[in-house]
């Protein structure tokens, strides 16, 4: 897509407007009724663009489909390749990941599994043209959080200053963390990291944020119904302090980017935007969001992958086969829905004018 189409396409989706701590927010999370307003000259260009990446499980060795993901391997190479040349969508300024980039499996030969999908991944990614920012995932420390042999290997592949970090571009400061133990299976690390993470909102109190944790913080559907659909007992952190942290800081904190669902969603709640992609593994194959960023708003679009591997997606986890039904909520009239997101949830703006206008930094 040319970068110009790309715009109008883009300028042409309804403008979400919401309150500055959580004031005028659908508590839902739903999307309030759009309101456009004119654009001005010096909004037009983009300050930044950047790639949420998550869920591409990459791994060493021959695929067992009983333990890996079809594919995995190749669709990363496709992912570097397309940021590489700006096609499907523009190149990003960066890649930010949101976790299980490999996937450690199986996990009951321990932590040695590790280091091999790290050094996979870290071939398959060196011909990136751009910075890529991790997050830790629950595969990549096998639900270990806080444990130094489980962790290690990730330390070892990206930085010990890599698992709890700050960085800013262009105005806009990211904050990364794990909470790849979620719901707390170390309950000293879960508040070693709470408090880090209160204290650097708390360092920066005037730059608007974009967090990226792996597990979401809120449910991305309907409580019970996505309990039931994910079958795992993280469908959401479950973590009461780590939300409160960071809804105290809502009148600035913009977005929690994160992935871990294997499906696409949006919502809001308390005026922070918590957004998901399925990631590239399973159905429906949405590799993650471009961002577009400008003083005054930033443009969200979901990337699919080519036609030839989304037909080898490798299943659907919220549905048949891996259920003896498909899943439907109040706001997802179709199992597809369901998985993929409404067009809304694909394709939004987010405002800025409540959370501070960006500037070059």
């Amino acid at each position: 897509m040319k970068r110009r189409q790309f715009l109008k396409e883009a300028a042409a989706v309804p403008v979400l407007l919401l309150e500055a701590g959580g004031a005028g927010a659908v508590p839902s999370g739903r999307a309030a009724a759009p309101r456009t307003r004119p654009e001005s000259r010096e909004a037009k260009e983009p300050l930044l663009r950047f790639l949420h990446l998550t869920d591409t499980h990459v791994h060493a060795g021959p695929s067992d489909p009983k333990v890996q993901y079809p594919l995995a391997n190749e669709k990363m190479s496709w992912i570097v390749d397309a940021a590489n040349r700006g096609n499907p969508l523009p190149s990003p300024d960066f890649v930010l990941h949101s976790g299980d980039m490999i996937n450690g499996e199986p996990q009951s030969k321990g932590p040695g599994v590790l280091a091999p999908d790290f050094k996979r991944l870290k071939e398959l990614i060196a011909p990136l043209r751009c910075p890529f920012y991790p997050c830790v995932g629950n595969h990549e420390t096998q639900q270990q959080e806080g444990n130094p042999a489980y962790e290690g290997p990730y330390r070892e592949a990206f930085g010990a200053d890599r698992v709890h970090y700050t960085f800013r571009h262009s105005g806009l400061r990211f904050v990364v963390f794990n909470n790849s133990g979620a719901p707390v299976a170390n309950a000293e690390a879960g508040k070693e990291r709470n408090r880090w993470l209160r204290e650097t909102l708390d360092a920066w109190p005037d730059d608007p944020k974009i967090l990226c944790c792996h597990i979401p913080l809120v449910p991305l559907r309907d409580a019970l119904v996505l309990r039931e659909s994910f079958g795992f007992a993280s469908e959401t952190a479950h973590d009461e302090e780590l939300l409160s942290i960071v809804e105290g800081h809502a009148g600035t904190v913009i977005a929690v980017l994160s992935g871990h669902l294997h499906l696409t969603g949006m919502i809001r709640q308390k005026g922070i935007y918590h957004i998901v992609p399925s990631g590239p593994t399973g159905f429906p194959c949405d590799y993650g969001y471009h961002y577009t960023v400008f003083p005054d708003r930033i443009q969200a679009q979901v990337g699919t992958l080519s036609k030839d591997l989304t037909r080898t997606d490798g299943g659907n986890i919220h549905g048949r086969p891996r259920h003896p039904k498909d899943f439907t909520d109040s706001h997802h009239a179709t199992a597809r829905l369901y998985q993929s997101g409404r067009r809304d949830e694909r394709a939004f703006t987010i405002p800025l004018a409540d959370k501070k206008r960006l500037g070059v930094g």
